[in-house]
């Protein structure tokens, strides 16, 4: 346990405490409306039973896409998650699909287009051609994407139609998405909270029932996060499994495409392995999701939270309760349950930090692409956030602010963290192995107040471990808090075994409900 973070985490939750009365008077209003609700079936159809009415003329895929772009003008004013629409050309796209229907036997459409017809939204970090990819920075504010990423590539070739790109904070490196071109983005639940980070946009516009799936990235839980704020599900998948190429920010450290993924967002839990095997393109057959997995047969390990640590932020008991319920309910339907007890776990904020800390390539919101050369003064561009006169956001200052605290390291206790994270990855995938899964929060709370995230740095702790560690795990909705607020679990499993976790999320969904929409 490294004493300077146990301090830095005890000081933050003290600036917790502190923040509240500025939260409160800075947070904005709760809405006093109800959210719109969902008047048009389309939009609780899932992707692949969609995909399936499409090419049976039961439904048109223009249809779709239109009652989709009007959900969304109808919820994003009050959550503001579109950083830019391409919705004329979604509506040619769909007309296209529907011609091509008409001509076409329903057999070959599914060999060559399973997804045809279905519309979908892109985190605007995932590159979608000609959309923005500016990453929330000023200095990319004219950057836009020559190509297609190549998971939003694959998504296209299998038929799907992409609707827009959604918001992100700067460079990607806050759970509240915010930064100084789109604004904040709301969380349709209670407008006072955050949608998260990094895939915050995608993450509002799929629980408002605005979007069926989307394409999201995950460096430190940034597709779990806002999958537990918004209520939906949210697939990290194994470390090199669906290419990150196309994505912005991007790193030549190789060590990075361990740490970021690709993967989908979704409100069902039945879409995720479609979504996973189609944007796993060749990397498919090592996922082998086309493999019957029986509920039965899968061990379930569970932890409610990563052992004593005084620096780690509580994990709420709401959150704890929802996991023994999840843990009890497949208990009471014979499946063999045990509390996980992982050396070093406790220490995973510790062993999550080194991962990162040993990159020697980080990607820099300073960096101006039409000026390569400029220097920048952390203090100073403090000093400015402060007075509200950088061009960068305060959350993108503070990521450099606490990536400087590598320092803190030693060389030697460096290599003593890599190593037990080394360690506790060989144990995990040994614990696991081919049939096993550990049940473990996803977040230590529910969606945050507006401004708090920078109090709760230490909770992505819970999610980043994993992305250290290189192993797939599947956010799943268990409901909501005592406040109304979603709530749920990560199911994480070894490496390549990530068909054992859209498996427990399906059972989890059928349970417990999965997605609610927003009332």
């Amino acid at each position: 346990m490294e004493f300077w973070l146990v301090c830095l985490g005890l000081f933050l939750r003290l600036v917790n405490v502190l923040l509240k009365p500025f939260v409160a008077f800075f947070g904005g209003a709760k809405r006093t409306t109800p959210f719109p609700e969902i008047r048009n079936d389309m939009l609780n159809i899932p992707a692949v039973d969609l995909a399936e009415r499409i090419r049976n003329k039961e439904l048109r895929s223009e249809d779709v896409v239109r009652a989709y772009i009007e959900r969304i003008r109808e919820v994003n004013p009050l959550i503001n998650a579109v950083v830019e629409e391409r919705f004329e050309a979604a509506i040619e796209e769909a007309r296209k699909a529907d011609a091509l229907i008409r001509d076409t036997q329903p057999l070959w459409l599914i060999k060559n287009y399973p997804l045809l017809g279905v519309p979908f939204t892109v985190k605007e970090s995932c590159g979608l051609r000609g959309a923005p990819l500016t990453g929330g920075s000023l200095a990319r504010k004219d950057r836009r994407a020559t190509a297609d990423g190549e998971s939003v590539a694959l998504l296209r070739a299998a038929g799907c139609i992409p609707l827009l790109v959604s918001n992100t904070p700067e460079y990607c490196l806050n759970w509240e998405s915010y930064n100084h071109i789109t604004g904040r983005t709301l969380n349709p639940y209670d407008s006072r909270r955050t949608a998260g980070g990094s895939s915050g946009g995608e993450g509002a516009l799929i629980g408002a029932g605005a979007s069926l799936f989307g394409v999201g990235s995950d460096v430190a839980g940034s597709i779990r996060v806002p999958a537990h704020f918004n209520g939906i599900f949210g697939h990290k998948p194994t470390a090199g499994a669906i290419s990150i190429h196309g994505h912005f920010p991007m790193s030549t450290d190789e060590k990075f495409a361990r740490l970021l993924t690709v993967g989908p967002m979704a409100r069902y839990a039945k879409d995720l392995p479609t979504l996973l095997h189609i944007m796993a393109g060749p990397n498919a057959p090592r996922l082998r999701l086309d493999e019957i997995v029986s509920t039965k047969d899968i061990r379930v390990y569970y932890a409610d939270d990563m052992g004593f640590n005084p620096g780690h932020v509580p994990v709420d008991d709401d959150i704890k309760m929802a996991l023994y319920r999840a843990v009890q309910y497949f208990k009471g339907h014979g499946l063999a349950t045990e509390r996980a007890d992982f050396e070093h776990l406790p220490e995973g904020m510790e062993l999550a930090f080194s991962v990162l800390q040993s990159l020697t390539d980080v990607p820099s919101i300073f960096h101006h692409p039409d000026n390569p050369k400029a220097t920048h003064s952390l203090p100073l561009e403090l000093v400015r956030c402060a007075l509200g006169q950088s061009r960068y956001s305060l959350a993108g200052v503070m990521f450099y602010v606490i990536f400087g605290l590598r320092h803190f390291f030693s060389a030697e206790r460096l290599e003593t963290y890599l190593d037990r994270a080394a360690k506790l990855r060989d144990q995990m995938i040994e614990t696991l192995g081919t049939d096993g899964v550990l049940f473990f929060p996803t977040y230590p709370t529910a969606a945050l107040r507006h401004y708090e995230s920078f109090g709760h740095i230490m909770g992505v702790g819970y999610t980043m471990l994993f992305n250290a560690l290189g192993l797939p795990a599947t956010h799943v909705p268990l409901g909501f808090d005592r406040n109304g607020l979603p709530i749920g679990i990560q199911i994480v499993a070894a490496p390549y075994q990530d068909r054992l976790g859209l498996c427990i999320a399906r059972e989890l969904e059928a349970a417990f409900g999965g997605w609610q929409a927003p009332k």
